[in-house]
C-alpha cells in the first residue's frame, strides 16, 4: 500500500501540468464538439418536402440580434489576448511566451505568468475553426426542404440554429472567463524589498482592475455554462415529444 501511494500521488501532479497548459483551449474544445452535435437533425424527416422558392442562407433561420452578443464576446477576447500576448516575454527555462516582467530599477525585476501568445495562439486557431464550424451548422440547418408543416419545420430549424450560437457563445464566454482570471491572476502580484528608508511595495501597472477582472471572470464563465445548460435543457423536452410521436 505504501509503494502505492507515490504512485498516486504522481498522477494529480501530470494532470494538473496538462490542464495549467491546456486549460484555456478547454472550453473551445467543448464548444466544437457540442456545434457538431447540435449540427445533427433533432428528428428524422418524414414525407416529402415543400417547394419553397424562398432563397434560404445560413442566416435563414437565425434573427440578425443574436450575432451580437458573440460579437462582442469575441471582441473582447481578441483585445484580451493581443494586449496580453503584446506584453507577454518568454520564460527563461522553456522559451515559452508566459512571462511578465516589471522592472523595479537597481537590476530588480518582478516577473510573473501571464496570458501570453503561447496559451493564446492555440486558442484563436480553434476560435476559428469553431467560427467556421458555426458556419456550416447554420447552413446544414437551412439547406433541406421545409416539410409540409412549414410553420413547425421553420421552428424547429429556428431553435436549432439558435441553440447552435448558444453553444458557440458559451463556449467564447468561458474561454473568455478563464482569461479574466488568468490577467487578475497576474494583477494581483505584489512585490517588496527593503530599502535604507523603509520597505518598499510594487505592484503591476494594471494592479487596479484586478478585482473587476476577477469579478468578470466569474460572470463571464457563469453565463457560459448557463447557456451550455439552456442548450442541454432545451434538447430533453424535444426528445420526448420526438419518442412520443413515433409511438403515435
Amino acid at each position: 500500500m505504501d509503494g502505492l501511494l507515490p504512485l498516486v500521488l504522481e498522477v494529480p501532479s501530470g494532470v494538473w501540468e496538462w490542464y495549467s497548459d491546456y486549460r484555456f483551449a478547454i472550453p473551445l474544445w467543448l464548444g466544437i464538439l457540442g456545434l457538431v452535435l447540435v449540427a445533427f437533425p433533432v428528428r428524422a424527416r418524414r414525407g416529402r418536402g415543400a417547394a419553397d422558392l424562398t432563397p434560404r442562407t445560413a442566416l435563414s433561420f437565425a434573427r440578425g440580434w443574436w450575432f451580437v452578443t458573440p460579437t462582442v464576446v469575441l471582441a473582447l477576447i481578441l483585445v484580451a489576448t493581443f494586449t496580453a500576448g503584446a506584453v507577454s516575454e518568454p520564460d527563461e527555462v522553456t522559451g515559452r511566451y508566459t512571462m511578465y516582467t516589471v522592472d523595479l530599477g537597481g537590476e530588480r525585476i518582478m516577473g510573473t505568468s501571464i496570458y501570453g501568445w503561447f496559451y493564446s495562439v492555440p486558442c484563436l486557431i480553434l476560435i476559428g475553426l469553431m467560427i467556421a464550424i458555426v458556419v456550416l451548422d447554420l447552413v446544414l440547418i437551412s439547406r433541406p426542404a421545409l416539410d409540409h408543416d412549414q410553420a413547425r419545420d421553420v421552428h424547429i430549424r429556428s431553435v436549432r440554429a439558435r441553440n447552435v450560437l448558444l453553444v458557440g457563445t458559451g463556449a467564447l464566454l468561458v474561454h473568455l472567463g478563464l482569461i479574466f482570471g488568468s490577467l487578475a491572476g497576474t494583477a494581483s502580484i505584489r512585490s517588496w524589498f527593503p530599502t535604507s528608508e523603509g520597505g518598499v511595495t510594487f505592484w503591476t501597472t494594471f494592479a487596479a482592475l484586478q478585482p473587476a477582472l476577477t469579478g468578470a471572470s466569474s460572470v463571464a464563465a457563469a453565463l457560459g455554462l448557463t447557456l451550455w445548460a439552456a442548450v442541454a435543457l432545451s434538447a430533453i423536452p424535444s426528445t420526448r415529444r420526438a419518442s412520443a410521436t413515433v409511438r403515435s
